[in-house]
């Protein structure tokens, strides 16, 4: 058994333990696997961050520079004046000549040419043989006839052109034709495309146009989880194979440069934060583009620029100044809504993507990228373990304001951090997942801190309800202001109770038998007196001391108070038929009870002090107390008590001038059952008259009425009465007598 509850005893050590550890386990908890989720799934914890990014680019958006870029836009005059899309092969061919005409260093279409033109000769056949021409005579008649979409090859060979494929999960045609290897430069034996978005089909142009072209590159799009396009890819897989975007094969066409290096974490002086074998920069000629380990760039947006576009209608009609064409790169693609090119970017809701290809080719050439550095993660991370272990720390020792006010100076630091580092050196540092993880230890602290605040006030607040009253525990609770030494005067309600022959029957009794004695008196006492709004000041030894009306206003603080002492005096004769039967000690207790003003609050010295009262009611208390041994009644209520009480079972018992004090009080009781009997009440009020005017016989035929006889428990009481009017027989009182008895005894 023994084993037993050491063992119970020892869990719930350390359960408690637990649970006080836990403010700080917990949350450190949290903190770690957020650091680790932050590495595990970059992408899913970024996304808030990516909206935080929106802000800061349409806040500094990047200055367009003054690059040879110019648009070709499809756009709505152009549909109006030359026909739906697709045009006719040789109207684009057109439109490349006068391209070339003006100047143009290099012509990149962001348009598919899928299949032959719906005008060649190949797509004629079909007609006219569901027109009843043989098909033999069909090729006859064709044979003499240009063919579109070599008219648009021949018009690109003469001027760099670079044309678009498009990736596709399903679908597709051949295989499109490659006009630029790669070249991988990093770690032995890794796969530097893991990471690089793969596609099993493309969608490629006429084999006439990949001859002719100088590059060709996919024009898909990256849009994030929310459609926004933010970052684009350089390179994307085609089964196992890379294969360059657009914008890509325009700037290596333009720079002279026949292929591209990929570099991976390892790659010479290229490093990565936790990696080691993904992409992290592309080399385009002489232009090396940091990449992230997917091979995608970050694009930083400019403003729309009108005077970037011209109008293909305008090209094609010659309306054009040639000097806006020359030695310009020239981008030709859809920017009319209903040909649904159209993306939305931390800038605009719906800008073509022509704009992004031709804003990527920029930023390439120009070097104004977006980046987020290899060591950013890594940085977050370190930031967030070191400001999240200091919270943990510094809530429970410092306060939840001020480690509220610590959080807040860190989270302006990664503000700041991140704002000027996307402003001055176009770098992309993640404020949001920090902030956000901060921001959950910090609430997670604070709730565990109040959680085991509460609990420890809780358990403080059980255990001072042991020494003092629980109502004044809670009132320090709700107002710990009120913890100083001071008072106040109020009109209280007092008792004092005591055991009779204690001090005789302690000194047979063991001192762990008196201690359990005393104990088992005392609880259920102040569990009464508490339970009728009492608050108890003092034990003194066998001595209980209580009063009524503070902390806490009671209005009816006397009745409170004799309904207590009512209760207890019930309580106390069921206890003492249970140790009677069980062969104990049984107890007899006087009550005096008396209201009055006295002065209340904590007194005592700066490093001890009990809440307790002071005043004359309290002295006067204790002697009414002493006085129920002299009238042999366990209960004693003083005049201004019994002024205020509405029971009609209240008996006066005698005029006293207790010790110290000359102006004489009257004194009251009541039996443990009210008397209820006008009878009785009329015969005792006889009785004190004739005693108090000297009518001895009188008072001695009165003593002997049976009606008065019939309340056994004032017998003690008229047995007093004989004996001073035998005794006030043998010496007259002084003249002037009332019936005041002086007592000499406290």
């Amino acid at each position: 058994m023994f084993s037993r509850l050491l063992t119970r005893f020892r869990f719930m050590r350390l359960g408690a333990g637990f649970r006080r550890t836990a403010v700080y386990w917990l949350p450190l908890a949290v903190l770690v696997v957020a650091a680790f989720v932050r590495l595990a799934l970059p992408d899913v914890l970024g996304r808030l961050s990516l909206i935080w990014l929106d802000l800061y680019q349409r806040t500094a958006p990047r200055i367009a520079s003054d690059l040879p870029l110019r648009i070709i836009a499809i756009d709505e005059r152009s549909l109006e004046q030359i026909g739906q899309w697709p045009w006719p092969r040789g109207i684009v061919a057109q439109l490349v000549d006068k391209v070339r005409d003006a100047g143009a260093s290099l012509i990149a279409f962001d348009i598919l040419f899928a299949e032959p033109d719906r005008t060649s000769p190949q797509s004629l056949i079909p007609v006219l043989t569901a027109a009843g021409v043989t098909e033999d005579d069909a090729k006859r008649l064709l044979a003499t006839m240009p063919d579109p979409d070599q008219r648009l090859a021949e018009a690109m060979a003469k001027l760099p052109a670079v044309i678009g494929f498009a990736l596709t999960d399903s679908g597709g045609t051949a295989a499109p034709l490659g006009k630029a290897g790669f070249a991988f430069a990093g770690a032995a034996g890794a796969d530097p495309l893991s990471r690089v978005e793969r596609f099993p089909h493309a969608i490629s142009d006429v084999p006439a146009l990949q001859q002719a072209a100088a590059g060709n590159g996919f024009v898909n799009y990256h849009l994030d989880w929310d459609n926004v396009a933010r970052r684009e890819p350089l390179l994307l897989r085609l089964g196992d194979k890379a294969v360059p975007s657009l914008p890509a094969e325009a700037v290596r066409v333009a720079v002279g440069a026949r292929g591209y290096i990929v570099r991976t974490a390892g790659a010479n002086t290229e490093r990565g934060f936790g990696q080691n074998s993904n992409i992290n920069a592309i080399k385009i000629g002489p232009l090396n583009v940091p990449t992230d380990a997917a091979g995608r760039v970050w694009l930083h947006y400019a403003r729309f620029d009108p005077d970037r576009y011209v109008s293909a209608a305008d090209i094609l009609a010659g309306s054009f100044d040639p000097t806006r064409i020359a030695g310009h790169i020239v981008l030709v693609g859809a920017t009319a809504a209903a040909l649904g090119d159209v993306h939305a970017t931390p800038l605009a809701a719906d800008m073509p993507g022509v704009e992004i290809h031709a804003q990527l080719i920029e930023q390439l050439l120009q070097g104004g990228l977006l980046t987020r550095p290899d060591w950013a993660v890594g940085g977050e991370i370190l930031f967030t373990l070191f400001v999240g272990g200091f919270l943990i720390l510094a809530v429970p020792r410092i306060g939840a304001l001020a480690s509220a006010g610590v959080g807040g100076v860190a989270v302006i630091m990664a503000l700041a951090i991140s704002w000027f580092a996307f402003r001055d050196a176009q770098l992309l540092v993640d404020p949001v997942n920090p902030i956000a993880v901060l921001t959950t230890v910090y609430l997670l602290t604070t709730l565990l801190s109040y959680r085991q605040s509460e609990r420890r006030q809780r358990e403080i607040r059980q255990a001072f309800s042991r020494y003092m009253s629980p109502h004044y525990v809670a009132e320090l609770a709700r107002h710990p202001e009120k913890l100083v030494l001071g008072g106040e005067t109020r009109l209280m309600t007092i008792m004092f109770c005591d055991i009779r022959g204690f001090t005789s029957m302690s000194e047979g009794l063991g001192a762990h038998d008196l201690t359990q004695l005393v104990n088992n008196f005392l609880s259920p006492m102040t569990e009464i007196i508490t339970a009728h709004k009492g608050t108890i000041d003092k034990f003194i030894g066998d001595c209980v001391m209580a009063f009524w009306n503070a902390p806490l206003d009671d209005p009816d603080h006397p009745t409170n108070a004799v309904t207590a002492a009512q209760a207890m005096r019930r309580r106390l004769d069921e206890l003492n038929r249970g140790w009677a039967a069980s062969g104990e000690h049984t107890l007899h207790v006087g009550i005096g009870i008396n209201t009055g003003e006295c002065c209340v609050g904590n007194f005592g010295s700066q490093q001890r002090f009990d809440y307790s009262l002071l005043g004359d009611p309290v002295n006067l208390t204790s002697r009414l107390e002493g006085l129920t041994k002299l009238y042999g009644v366990d209960l004693i209520i003083g005049e201004e008590t019994a002024a205020r009480l509405d029971m009609p079972g209240l008996i006066e018992l005698d005029l006293v001038a207790v010790r110290g004090k000359r102006q004489a009080v009257r004194i009251y009781t009541l039996p443990p059952e009210p008397v209820h009997a006008r009878q009785f009440l009329a015969s005792h009020s006889a009785l004190l008259a004739a005693y108090r005017r000297c009518d001895w016989a009188a008072a001695r035929r009165l003593l002997e009425d049976e009606v008065l006889a019939a309340v056994r428990d004032m017998a003690p009481v008229y047995d007093l009465f004989r004996r001073r009017i035998a005794q006030l027989q043998i010496e007259s009182p002084p003249p002037g007598w009332n019936g005041v008895f002086v007592a000499e005894e406290k």
